[in-house]
């Protein structure tokens, strides 16, 4: 019995592992909440981030149910991240997340829960780079008390395969005035292993129509997913998983309705745009490579023309196409619906339309209410321009009565300007220069360009036959394990004069250059944005760097970590800046040794200033700096903000800001720098991007940030990415990212006088303007005594002409009758106080009379002319006295 009893316990107890290893545990599922703890935003459109600390254990993430309601927030974006973005337990600036991090989760406009299949999860905690969750919520409005967040579903047993979340998009969005059907294409080449796509969320603003994404393989198109951003933003399923294979294109368009009468750019707010569409896919994990986080930009504009004409059409809602719960469409353009038991439950087409209802109305109402706030004080801005209330429809109408600066606190001042009406051709374009039979074969993107040796030799850093893409990243890290060093010389030497290469070095040496500086000593500095250092090579030893900053392939913010340096500028001492600014959103000094001494700068808060633009000492991607020890001022190109903002050298407070066009034709500033030896501190800046029109090289007066003029060349810029300066500001090079070497370089000589065009300006003249009367009043104080000189001049000249006559007349009657020396006549002409006074008062010249000359002429300035006779003979031998009379007077 003892023996049945024992045998049946070690059956049951074997039964009973075996069944626990085969069966999941329904208890190994636990839930945590990210979320707001009555937490209050301070202004609309305000971007927080709440974190959470993982458990030291291995977890999968395989769901969401997202605590939020779109009357509270416009989207919400889950992280998984290495370090939170601070060190608090809330936050609204600055990053995301230090170091390593994925998107795995995204949410919008009341989407439904979501659960991932049963085999696919996203693996954080011990053993994964991700120790904490951060959220990241955008708020339409002020509120107080929020406690939104989402709520994670995960679990201990690991699945078969991992998830993951590509971002696709571009931030190249110029949406015109009035415009329907506006494009705007992304596209990469994929390089990694094979992924599955099997759900897609798009996201964008209330100008987007319709986000699609698609996959060339072998020139054929085949669509991933087309998506409407005015639906509820969550991952919809695709109705078959979609394979990406290494080599593989990925293209897609953003399409938009611009219905406003003003230009849309990309940007954070709701007033901006956006293009995004996130593919969540599952992949078997692999020691050897993991998949590319971001596939950004528009690196392969060929395949985008492969687009097909129906990706303007937005995909049919899943109520208009009939479906049922549960169904999946043979189309993945109709398979845009939530996850099958995840899907919020709705009675019926009225309700769907309902909400859309409610959401116009909420939406309504908040621009009602920030349109109350911000109602423009009309008399405020009149003042500003020096114009009475009835000129308002002038001021609006005409670009010269734009006032030169708004000052609008405390040593910051706005520079308003029409860079149009001041343009000339001041430069003029170098033509057959460089000498292109001499340049590199594989002269690549130029990354930065720098003068040296007196000026006679112009270095260029090129990035050869690699071009920035997505594919060599993986998020910020760059792919070392698959790509190494360029092969090609990313250093060339140029020949300012004939254009020739002189010299080349930097073979093996570079991931992804960037920024290059050349500081007082001749010392080479470079950035690399793959390697996030900043490296000095000393001219005599360009192999080994004599100075670094940063670590290799290490991303991050801290004193001694750099995230995507973008430039250097170096004092005279040695010390020096560096432009932080691709993801840390700052600039940093060093010592000359390399020992960190201070920082500032932020990244977007949504904060806008009372010009509409971002409040100063925020970035948006700092691309370049410039420095003028002399006037103790660092300025750095807020590339994406499009203005220049100036600093103070020594402690690094904000002084101004400077835009160098009307915000309506303004351009992103890729670049910018100080002309050494300059009579004052005058800035050079070009402008760049897709979103710029018409790109510009700019002189400034960085001091006061008045532009003093602006040209763009001919043939024009197309991609400007650096530009410097002689030392004389003579001479004007700069670098593109060009396909061709034919295209990659530029030079401009400072036209000779004669060569510049006479231009001629009309405008209206207001006489309400201060400045004009003010004018006017000095005018008629210094006219006045003049005025009043000339009239007593004038007396003065008419009485000597009247005298002048008496005497013409007299001497006529002379000549017509008879003179007897003893006569009265005769004694009065020998007088000599009479004949000498008119002589001296006439309107002549002070020259004798000659006796002798015969038809003397008189040669005054008047008009009027004096006629001397020869006088008889017999009146010679006695005048010698006379004669003596006239030579005193001349001496006189």
């Amino acid at each position: 019995m003892n023996t049945v009893s024992y045998s049946v316990l070690i059956f049951f107890t074997t039964f009973n592992c075996i069944y626990s290893l085969t069966v999941p545990n329904k208890e190994e599922l636990y839930t945590i909440n990210v979320t707001m703890t009555d937490y209050e935003t301070t202004q609309d459109d305000q971007y927080a981030y709440v974190q959470y600390k993982l458990p030291d254990e291995e977890l999968t993430i395989v769901g969401y149910t997202p605590l939020v309601d779109m009357s509270t927030a416009h989207h919400m974006l889950t992280y998984a991240c290495e370090k939170p973005g601070r060190n608090k337990p809330y936050w609204t600036e600055g990053a995301t997340c230090k170091g390593e991090e994925i998107i795995i989760h995204g949410w919008g406009r009341n989407a439904p829960a979501l659960k991932l299949p049963e085999d696919v999860g996203f693996v954080v905690g011990r053993n994964t780079p991700y120790k904490y969750i951060v959220v990241n919520i955008h708020y339409m409005s002020r509120l107080k008390n929020d406690n939104s967040g989402n709520q994670l579903l995960l679990s201990r047993t690991p699945r078969k395969y991992r998830a993951g979340v590509l971002l696709s998009g571009t931030s190249d969005i110029y949406l015109r005035p009035k415009t329907e059907t506006i494009r705007t294409p992304f596209s990469c080449q994929y390089d990694g292993p094979s992924i599955s796509i099997f759900a897609i969320r798009v996201h964008a603003h209330k100008w987007a129509r319709v986000n699609s994404l698609y996959r060339v393989r072998d020139k054929e198109i085949t669509q991933i997913a087309k998506g409407d951003p005015q639906w509820p933003q969550s991952f919809y399923p695709l109705p078959s998983p979609i394979t990406i294979e290494d080599g593989d294109y990925l293209v897609g368009q953003c399409v938009y309705d611009n219905t406003e009468n003003r230009i849309i750019y990309a940007g954070s707010t709701h007033n901006d745009e956006m293009c995004n569409v996130y593919s969540m896919y599952s992949y078997r994990p692999s020691r050897k490579s993991s998949p590319p986080g971001l596939c950004w930009g528009n690196s392969h504009n060929a395949m985008t023309n492969l687009i097909p004409l129906d990706s303007i059409v937005p995909p049919l809602k899943p109520s208009d196409v009939g479906e049922t719960k549960g169904d999946h469409h043979a189309h993945a353009e109709h398979a845009m619906i939530p996850l099958e038991g995840m899907r919020k439950d709705s009675s019926s087409d009225d309700d769907d339309q309902t909400d859309d209802q409610s959401y116009e109305d909420y939406i309504d109402e908040v621009e009602h209410m920030r349109s109350r706030e911000r109602e423009p004080d009309v008399r405020k801005i009149l003042s500003h321009l020096g114009l009475p209330d009835y000129e308002y429809d002038d001021a609006q109408n005409y670009d010269h009565l734009l006032p030169s600066h708004l000052t609008y606190g405390k040593n910051q001042t706005v520079k308003l300007h029409n860079a149009k009406l001041m343009s000339s051709n001041v430069y003029t374009n170098v033509a057959n220069w460089p000498d292109v039979k001499t340049l590199p074969a594989k002269l690549g993107e130029i990354g930065g360009i720098a003068l040296s040796n007196g000026n006679n030799e112009l270095i260029v850093f090129h990035r050869g036959s690699r071009k920035w893409e997505q594919k060599y990243f993986n998020e910020y890290r760059f792919r070392n394990d698959r790509y190494g060093p360029i092969e090609e010389d990313v250093l060339i030497h140029i020949d300012t004069r004939t254009g020739e290469t002189k010299y080349r070095w930097g073979a093996k040496m570079f991931f992804m250059p960037h920024g290059l500086t050349i500081d007082h000593e001749g010392n080479f500095w470079v950035t690399d944005i793959a390697m996030h250092q900043v490296l000095m090579f000393k001219p005599n030893d360009l192999t080994h760097p004599a100075l670094t900053v940063g670590e290799l392939f290490q991303p991050g913010s801290g004193p001694s970590q750099l995230c995507r340096p973008a430039d250097v500028a170096v004092m005279k001492n040695g010390d020096f800046f560096i432009a932080d600014g691709y993801c840390n959103s700052r600039i940093v000094k060093f010592n000359r040794k390399g020992e960190y001494l201070m920082e500032w700068g932020s990244g977007m808060s949504s904060k806008q200033d009372s010009d509409g633009f971002p409040i100063p000492n925020e970035w948006n991607i700092v691309h370049s700096i410039a420095l003028n020890e002399d006037a103790q001022l660092i300025c750095g190109a807020d590339r994406e903000n499009f203005r220049i903002q100036c600093f103070n050298s020594n402690t690094g407070e904000f002084l101004r800001q400077i835009r160098v066009e009307q915000k309506s034709t303004i351009g992103a500033i890729y670049a910018i720098e100080f002309a050494p030896n300059a009579n004052g501190t005058i800035l050079f800046a070009v402008t760049g991007g897709v979103q710029t029109t018409t790109k510009k090289v700019y002189m400034i007066d960085a001091k006061t940030g008045d532009i003093l003029t602006s040209f763009d060349s001919n043939p024009t810029l197309n991609a400007p990415h650096d530009i410097t300066v002689s030392s004389n500001a003579r001479e004007i090079y700069v670098g593109e990212l060009a396909l061709t070497p034919a295209n990659a370089l530029h030079k401009f000589e400072l036209s000779k006088r004669k060569d510049l065009p006479t231009q001629t300006y009309s405008r209206r003249t207001y006489f309400s303007d201060k400045n004009f009367r003010i004018s006017l009043i000095i005018m008629v104080a210094f006219a006045t005594p003049v005025i009043i000189a000339v009239i007593v001049g004038c007396c003065i000249r008419i009485r000597n002409l009247r005298k002048l006559n008496r005497l013409n007349s007299f001497l006529n009657t002379v000549k017509n009758g008879s003179t007897n020396r003893n006569s009265v006549l005769g004694d009065w002409m020998n007088r000599r106080k009479g004949f000498e006074l008119l002589e001296q008062c006439s309107d002549g010249e002070n020259e004798p009379f000659d006796a002798n000359a015969e038809n003397d002429s008189n040669e005054n300035s008047g008009d009027e002319t004096i006629t001397v006779m020869n006088k008889p003979q017999g009146l010679i031998s006695n005048n010698k006295q006379n004669t003596n009379m006239f030579k005193m007077g001349e001496s006189l």
